[in-house]
């Protein structure tokens, strides 16, 4: 008895979406653009080059996530129309997308919120205008070229608030944005939580205005010692803070770790606090959570592989996790950004490809079950010994189908089948 899939239009799934869960398994790949510039090729397990949205699409992949910066001056990527350019890339294989929003000219995180230079004011509404702008713009790009993103990110691990620090082009060195209008939640610098809501809201509102079904989440880094986040909550709904939904980052693997083994066991342990604390956030807040960011050592391969199969295995079994994204995979050979060198950054260890440029068995951890391929609305797989013989499917683009693949296929023989 041979198995086939069986491939059904979404639109003839809208009953069984409405029961089904979906879990979200991506990746943000904001650097396979400037990797392609570079030369770099993407390889599927047979060697063969394949597009990179495609090769996560058969990853087990369901969604992209794409960081955008207001004036990327450092490097030049990750402005308006390389965020529109890959979205495109990712809808066209079939991927939901999430925009993160910066909010700066490179890189935010907990300790860089550097405000674009363009946008350096005295005045915390001025600020707050520029926000709103730069969302606008970007979401109407993406609108414009028929992109929906599902969610959108509100700044990049704003624990500590957003757009505080300035970034000096020669010393590369980020300080306090002394005397200016910022968004840090530490009244040292600012106006604390009520100017850090004012420019989070903003942002949110203007999300809205352009996808009004769209998610916004806000996002915050994750540490070793996080026992539970609500008190950030807590001042953020205080102050009147909007949200639909908590993006967290989860690096599971100890950097101190004595070896491989030791930073398995460190990781698994990590990943069960982490959905302590996820558990803790939707109980109190009712609002979905999703890992935004994750990753491991490249070269732990395979305990790497054990700590992301145990991270998806706890998840999956959560109320309140949503989904996994890892950040940047797709590099590989120590590749990293020109802009690297000038700053004197070391290139990213927690990638998950092998050196020849293909998928490791790290991502295996992201294959979907066999519900969640049911609940994506893809495809349904059944057995029938009548269609012993049936012959091999394509898409319409000429590719012969396979697992998961999303659209209308037709056998050999032209016929649609649905």
């Amino acid at each position: 008895m041979t198995r086939f899939l069986l491939f059904i239009l979404l639109s003839t799934t809208s009953s069984m979406m409405a029961s089904a869960q979906r879990f979200w398994r991506g990746a943000d790949i904001s650097w396979s653009t400037e990797m392609a510039a570079d030369g770099k090729l993407f390889y599927n397990a047979s060697g063969e080059a394949t597009e990179i949205n495609t090769l996560m699409h058969d990853c087990g992949m369901n969604a992209i996530r794409l960081r955008v910066w207001a004036e990327p001056t450092l490097g030049g990527w990750c402005g308006t129309q390389d965020v529109v350019d890959k979205a495109l890339a990712a809808k066209t294989a079939g991927m939901e997308v999430l925009i993160d929003f910066h909010y700066s000219d490179f890189f935010a995180d907990p300790g860089r919120q550097a405000i674009p230079a363009a946008w350096k004011t005295t005045d915390i509404a001025a600020l707050a205008d520029h926000v709103a702008a730069h969302t606008t713009e970007v979401l109407q790009a993406l609108k414009n070229a028929g992109v929906t993103p599902r969610w959108v990110q509100i700044g990049n691990e704003t624990r500590n608030g957003m757009l505080y620090s300035i970034y000096d082009e020669t010393s590369h060195t980020w300080s306090t944005a002394s005397g200016l209008a910022t968004g840090s939640t530490d009244t040292k610098y600012g106006g604390g939580w009520d100017n850090y809501v004012k420019l989070s809201n903003a942002g949110y509102e203007a999300a809205k205005a352009i996808f009004p079904d769209v998610i916004c989440m806000t996002h915050l880094d994750t540490r070793g010692s996080d026992t539970d986040l609500s008190w950030w909550f807590e001042a953020f709904k205080n102050k009147g803070g909007k949200v639909d939904m908590i993006g967290l980052s989860h690096y599971p693997m100890s950097w101190n770790a004595a070896g491989e083994t030791s930073a398995t066991t460190t990781g698994k342990q990590r990943n069960t606090a982490l959905l302590d604390l996820a558990t803790k956030l939707h109980e109190a807040y009712s609002l979905p959570l999703m890992v935004v960011e994750t990753g491991v050592y490249c070269e732990y391969t395979t305990g790497g592989k054990a700590v992301m199969e145990d991270l998806f295995d706890q998840c999956r079994k959560s109320e309140a996790v949503k989904g996994i994204f890892y950040w940047e995979p797709e590099q590989y050979n120590w590749w990293k950004p020109a802009i690297y060198s000038t700053i004197g950054w070391t290139n990213y260890n927690m990638c998950a490809f092998l050196h020849n440029g293909s998928p490791s068995p790290i991502l295996d951890a992201f294959q979907p079950t066999p519900e969640e391929i049911e609940a994506d609305g893809i495809a349904k797989l059944t057995t029938n010994p009548a269609d012993d013989n049936r012959s091999p499917q394509y898409t319409l683009s000429g590719r012969r189908a396979k697992a998961g693949q999303h659209g209308i296929v037709i056998d050999r023989n032209g016929k649609t089948l649905q």
